[in-house]
This record gives C-alpha cells, structure tokens and sequence, in this order.
C-alpha cells in the first residue's frame, strides 16, 4: 500500500501500563499510540482504588470520557460486578472491548461508544444503579468544561433522584479548580499526585 492511500490518522496499539490490584494484577492492557491520549498513571489508579478499597467491590461503575478504559479496568479487576464504558472515540472503544476479552470481562462490562455529556442528559435509569462513577476527561483544549460539565449534569441527577447516593470521582489537573458543591454532590476529600488531583464527591448530607 503507498504512503498516499492509507488512512490517515488510524491509531497504533501499543502494550500500556499495568493493572495495579485485584484479581489481573499486572496484567498489561493494550493502549493507543496517540498524543492525545493520556492514560491515568498507575501511581494514580493505584492511589484512587486504595482510597476506594471495599466501596468497588461488587459496584455497578460508570467509566466516563473512558479513554483507553485502564479506570473501568482496574475497577472489574477490584471486584466491581458491572462497568459501562463511555467513550467518544469509536477505535478506542474497540481498544476496550479487545482488553475486555482478553481479560474475560466481556459479560461484565459495555462499551458505549458515545459523548458522555450527552449520555449523561438522558433519563437517569441505569446511572442511578452505579454506586461509583469514574470521570476522567481531557486535560487540553476543551478538557476543563468537559470536566465542570460532567460534574454540574451528575450533581444535577443526583439532587433529582432522592435515593442516589453516588460516589463521584473526578481526575484532573492541578490547575483546574473543580467546585466545592455541585448540586447534590460534595466534594469531601482531595489528593494530589504530581500535577494530577484526584477530588470525590458525594451527597450532601
């Protein structure tokens, strides 16, 4: 095939980092080649689901602006019992269903391929069955409202359904100033690793 007819922009799979706990610890997962991708740094993953210990066990999960999907991963590996996946890109979404066979987590998990603003505006049904909601969206250009987005729909759902009560955890930049409250939601604990802050929500009391 010459240079001219290829398809331009196909991303390359690349083996990536390592699943940090649970039962596939340290198993690698296949990534993407891409610059714009920016998986979450084990030392991170590592930290989040050690803060989070038993509450994954068993969880529903939603893995939101997946990415790569190495945070709903390393949940299905903690013992969480269900994760859905939302990721815009339609090839790193196939990247997700491939390391979910490889795992043999494919009855445990769906990929849908979609953007997670939107799928958060639709009628709450299965979110409110997710007891943890993992929310990692892009650092660059249009990252940050992504991210104060996403936080503003979820406090929003969970004010509207009295019974929800979510644990939100949001992976951002140290530059970015997440709110304290966010309808329903309050943010009640921080941690700092490098220039990656890891801030949870919960109801409000």
């Amino acid at each position: 095939m010459s240079p001219r007819s290829r398809r331009p922009g196909r991303p390359r799979t690349a083996v990536g980092a390592r699943l940090t706990g649970g039962e596939a610890a340290g198993r690698r997962l296949l990534t993407e080649s891409a610059p714009d991708l920016r998986a979450t740094t084990g030392l991170a993953r590592a930290a989040c689901f050690n803060i989070l210990g038993e509450l994954v066990v068993g969880a529903e999960v939603v893995d939101l602006f997946a990415g790569a999907g190495s945070l709903g991963l390393e949940a299905l590996s903690r013992g969480a019992s269900f994760v859905t996946f939302v990721e815009l890109g339609r090839q790193r979404a196939k990247l997700i269903e491939s390391n979910l066979e490889r795992l043999g987590w494919s009855d445990r998990a769906e990929v849908v391929v979609g953007d997670a603003l939107s799928w958060l505006r639709r009628p709450p049904g299965s979110l409110v069955r997710c007891r943890l909601i993992l929310l990692d969206p892009p650092y660059r250009d249009a990252g940050a409202q992504l991210c104060l987005d996403a936080v503003r729909l979820l406090g929003r759902a969970t004010a509207a359904s009295s019974e929800w009560d979510p644990l939100v955890v949001v992976e951002h930049h140290r530059d970015l100033s997440v709110p304290d409250q966010a309808g329903a939601l309050n943010c009640v604990r921080t941690a700092r690793y490098g220039t990656t802050v890891l801030s949870f929500y919960r109801r409000l009391p």
